[in-house]
């Protein structure tokens, strides 16, 4: 390998830069015109010349068609960064091949998807639309550049579902392809990233990217890259060939929901002194009283700790008072941290046991995430929590959060089936411009209204209600709640109303099961309980006879902080012209209205409701809350990530010139960032 190419595998972009004021004002209506000027003007001709000229290619023999496939690809390769003069018939040629290889015809409007995403776009294609063919067209069109091209999906078993899935397809356009697991060792995972495409997952390619940095630490100046390429034997071997192209399957979960959580590569140290102060922290703790010991900013989810809890932590937490623990800072910092595993990090919504250990749930798939801990000491205190064996703690050996890491790649393009919500945020971010594209047939979907009940018993009964309503006619039903207990409560009452359903459940605990629960759950008169993570990536396929009972019918039952969660779970319902029925069914008691609705307004609320006056007002109020309380949830969400982008800007241009200052900037400015603006986050994601 020459210098040039060793030089390539370190590839990265340059972020966008960060404005503010009337920079940013106006960086936002250029996002705004791109989407409006493509979407209403070219980008629809280019679908329309793409269709036509795959008419003509569909007449081709086989030899003829391949003949013309290396004509484009040739063609391609020779000009990487300038697709225009063969986007139309490379794409054309793609959807042909698509079609013979794989039994698909393109839609023309998922070729107009296909066409924005080679183009760079963040894409919002609604639920069932096709966005793995559209995605894959795009990608086998980019890969033809001969740069490498990586395709990041929701979880390990899409990506290799759709690797697998698509490698004919591929190795007919003269493209081969691999994918990255968790499970892939370091050789496996070098074979797939040199392959053309790579299917993987954001934890895995930011994790490959911080390795290799780890592997090429100090190798900064020519001379001593040189003499590192030189030296065949000195091992240093990147698996990554830099980043350049990146199509992004749910977008919006990697670059909105997990772009502040700070991504750690980490050994594990000793356990043996967290183990005694994980246990005093927790004795100490589970006694201490809200608005006396401490105070609660729940929509924040912050404590802060009075003069009474101050001196509980300094005086009475039962650790020594020299060495480690001997610190001020550090034994009020371990109390604070013993009051968030209590009143924030909750035992089947934040986390599931699972083998006898604090396996976390992600907040916005609901699936688990055996790999993570939370950092500086707080998985320990809910081990000792839960009373289970404390493990070692982790010392950081490199970190990146996603957000930084999805804006070093060259282009930068995915799709989501909801993204109009924080479309101004991905243009400023990630400079990637936002357009939604139409459905290929007409959405029939239909809603059932918006209920709110006084509390959870009164909700069961209405719940109860509608299944038997709905299962007494054969619908299939999908009842999406918001945690691992709340799918199990409703398991429950299903069962004791022997009502069908209560078994099939899919929540963290059941997600091996993922694909083949959502797979059955149009069958007729199924009834399937899921967290958000409800088989993202899954079709729902109706048996036949449930159009004619009005498709599947969608029960939300717990409030998302997020709305763009709850868009997801009613997108499960009237896919691809079927029909489909959606009915939400609330409560006043839910997490969501606790945290982000003043009590004052709460205590009024449910007044109204219990004694069913003011007619539909307390009803109609609800809705308002709902929207509220998730508009805020979001807002904070969105300034955490504000001050992540701000505060890495901030620590770059405050690098030194030196390798040795550099890295010592990095470390120092780094750490107080993540212990200081990560911990006060909206999510309190810090993990590792």
């Amino acid at each position: 390998m020459t210098p040039t190419e060793h030089q390539s595998f370190l590839l990265e972009h340059e972020p966008p830069k960060q404005r503010s004021g009337l920079d940013r004002l106006a960086h936002g209506l250029v996002g705004r015109l791109q989407s409006v000027f493509w979407v209403k003007s070219k980008l629809a001709i280019v679908a329309r010349q793409i269709v036509a000229e795959r008419e003509v290619l569909r007449g081709l023999t086989d030899a003829h068609l391949d003949a013309k496939l290396i004509q484009i690809r040739q063609a391609r390769r020779r000009t990487p960064d300038k697709y225009q003069d063969n986007e139309v018939n490379g794409l054309a040629a793609i959807a042909v091949c698509a079609e013979r290889e794989l039994g698909l015809k393109a839609y023309e409007v998922q070729l107009m998807a296909a066409a924005a995403l080679v183009k760079g776009f963040l894409i919002e294609v609604d639920t069932g639309e096709g966005k793995t063919l559209a995605i894959g067209i795009a990608a086998a069109f980019h890969a033809w550049s001969g740069l490498p091209c990586h395709v990041i999906t929701a979880n390990d078993y899409l990506a290799e579902r759709d690797a697998l899935y698509l490698k004919r397809f591929y190795k007919r356009l003269g493209i081969s392809v691999g994918s990255v697991i968790g499970e892939s060792q370091e050789e496996e995972r070098r074979t797939a990233y040199g392959s053309a495409i790579t299917y993987t997952t954001a934890k895995e390619v930011a994790a490959d990217y911080l390795r290799d940095r780890i592997r090429l630490e100090g190798i900064q100046s020519i001379s001593r890259l040189v003499a590192t390429v030189a030296d065949r034997s000195n091992g240093i071997n990147p698996v990554q060939r830099g980043l350049y192209w990146a199509f992004i399957d749910e977008a919006d979960h990697a670059l909105i929901d997990e772009a502040v959580t700070p991504l750690i590569i980490s050994r594990t140290t000793d356990a043996d002194e967290m183990v005694a102060a994980s246990r005093a922290v927790w004795s100490l703790v589970k006694d201490l009283k809200s608005d006396v010991h401490y105070r609660l900013d729940r929509p924040r989810k912050y404590v802060e700790l009075l003069q009474p809890g101050m001196d509980q932590a300094l005086n009475h937490l039962g650790l020594p008072h020299d060495g480690l623990w001997g610190s001020k800072r550090r034994r009020i910092e371990l109390v604070r941290q013993g009051i968030e595993a209590r009143e924030y990090f909750l035992r089947d919504e934040q986390y599931i046991l699972d083998d006898g250990k604090v396996v976390i749930v992600d907040p916005a798939t609901g699936r688990p995430m055996p790999m993570r801990t939370w950092r500086q000491g707080l998985h320990q205190i809910i081990e000792a929590k839960e009373n289970l064996e404390i493990t070692g703690t982790s010392e950081t050996l490199a970190r990146i959060s996603f957000q930084t890491y999805f804006r070093k790649y060259k282009q930068l393009a995915g799709a989501s089936g909801t993204l109009r919500e924080v479309a101004a945020e991905l243009w400023h971010t990630y400079n990637t411009p936002f357009l939604s594209i139409p459905r290929n047939l007409t959405c029939q979907r239909t809603y059932a209204g918006l209920k709110f009940y006084k509390n959870a018993d009164e909700q069961e009964t209405g719940l109860i209600h509608e299944l038997k309503t709905r299962h007494s006619r054969g619908q299939p039903i999908l009842i999406g709640t918001r945690t691992v207990a709340a799918s199990e409560q409703v398991a429950a009452l299903l069962r004791g109303h022997r009502l069908p359903g209560g078994d099939q459940v899919l929540n963290a605990r059941h997600h091996r099961e993922e694909a083949i629960l959502v797979s059955q759950a149009g069958k007729l008169s199924k009834i399937t309980i899921a967290t958000s993570m409800a088989g993202r990536g899954t079709d729902i396929i109706l048996e036949d006879g449930g159009r004619l009972l009005g498709g599947l019918h969608v029960i939300s039952i717990e409030a998302h902080e997020s709305a763009r969660v709850d868009r997801q779970l009613i997108g499960r319902s009237a896919r691809q012209g079927d029909p489909g029925s959606v009915i939400m069914i609330y409560n006043t008691e839910d997490e969501v209205f606790k945290r982000f609705v003043p009590e004052t307004l709460l205590r009024w609320w449910r007044i109204s409701l219990r004694w069913n006056i003011l007619g539909d007002i307390p009803q109609w109020f609800g809705w308002a809350l709902i929207h509220w309380s998730q508009f805020r949830a979001q807002s904070f969400a969105a300034k955490s990530r504000r001050a992540l982008t701000t505060s890495e800007a901030e620590i770059t241009r405050s690098l030194g010139f030196t390798v040795g200052r550099e890295q010592q900037r990095i470390s120092y400015q780094e750490e107080n960032f993540y212990n200081g603006i990560l911990k006060k986050s909206f999510t309190s994601k810090g993990m590792s």
